[in-house]
């Protein structure tokens, strides 16, 4: 390949790399901004009736527009907890916001950034696999309880073993995966703390 090739190549996947991270935050911003003010824009007449002293009228219309986004939030939470709840909100899920582009990369962000959903690689754990005790960094945890755990190999932490695992063959540990990292490329040293 010809350096030419080469830098367009790469222009490429970073440009792409660098819009799949930023998008969907960005996306996300954009329409809470939006809810938040066409909130604000019909709760706005309400400033003229209501007055508080030492409150302006815009941080009234502000507060009482988060205070609003803060209970429907609530509410729907409080639906999707009912079995019936659950499965509305699947069936729009599946029929109709599934469809929208970048929905999914959109949702599992909001997850991760809300501590829904656990950041990969960012808790270490010990699995048993064929009697062996190993350790390694869970990469997704699925609908069924089961995660996908990497197991890397020493001494580079960027090769290893991908296993899907039942919950009961894999133990969290109290280790930080910089300790766990550094542990690899040592070869092992410092593993006490991981058995």
């Amino acid at each position: 390949m010809t350096p030419a090739k080469r830098f367009k190549n790469f222009l490429r996947t970073t440009l792409i790399g660098g819009a799949v991270v930023v998008m969907p935050v960005t996306i996300f911003i954009l329409l809470v901004k939006l809810v938040f003010d066409t909130l604000r824009a019909l709760i706005e007449p309400l400033s003229n009736i209501i007055k508080f002293p030492f409150i302006t009228s815009e941080l009234l219309i502000d507060l009482i527009t988060m205070g609003l986004i803060i209970i429907f939030f609530f509410f729907v939470g409080l639906v999707v907890q009912t079995r019936l709840g659950r499965g509305i909100i699947a069936l729009i899920e599946t029929e109709l916001l599934s469809r929208l582009p970048l929905y999914g990369v959109i949702k599992e962000t909001v997850l991760q950034f809300s501590g829904a959903k656990r950041m990969p690689f960012s808790q270490v754990v010990v699995v048993q696999v064929m009697g062996t005790k190993m350790y390694g960094f869970i990469a997704d945890e699925h609908k069924d309880g089961k995660y996908t755990v990497f197991v890397p190999t020493a001494p580079n932490p960027t090769n290893g073993f991908i296993f899907y695992m039942d919950p009961e063959h894999v133990e969290p540990v109290d280790v930080k995966p910089e300790e766990a990292i550094r542990m690899i490329i040592g070869i092992g040293t410092g593993a006490g703390k991981l058995f």
